[in-house]
């Protein structure tokens, strides 16, 4: 008897699946524009990974269709000391580095940074 293959939804046909509020949308963009970034203490679905994914890039399709704006967003999960992982969506014009949107998105949440990361987390280029 041959065994019944079982589909596996990918993180974009679940993110598909995915209403977004255009309002929220929106807010999101201008808030970007704004004051550089948006965290959970704005939108408390970007706790959720897979719906963070999808916001990100509903703000990108919004910003894209905008006049005369072509803001560099980025979206970014960071691990905290105790374990929390969180989303932050941020312009990389105005946060400029990775490092500074993880201390904003710290002191947004209240969750303590690693001050020197393990020497293993190091990215290395070539």
């Amino acid at each position: 008897m041959a065994k019944e293959a079982v589909k596996v939804e990918t993180d974009k046909e679940r993110i598909a699946k995915i209403d977004f509020d255009k309002e929220d949308v929106k807010q999101a963009a201008d808030m970007i524009a704004e004051k550089g970034f948006v965290t959970r203490n704005d939108f408390p679905d970007l706790k959720d990974r897979l719906w963070s994914e999808g916001f990100y890039e509903q703000i990108e399709d919004e910003f894209h269709h905008r006049d005369n704006e072509d803001p560099y967003i980025f979206f970014e999960r960071f691990d905290f000391i105790g374990g929390a992982i969180e989303s932050i969506i941020f312009d990389m014009d105005q946060v400029e580095t990775r490092e500074k949107a993880l201390h904003i998105l710290g002191d947004a949440l209240d969750l303590k940074v690693q001050d020197k990361p393990n020497e293993t987390h190091k990215v290395v280029t070539y």
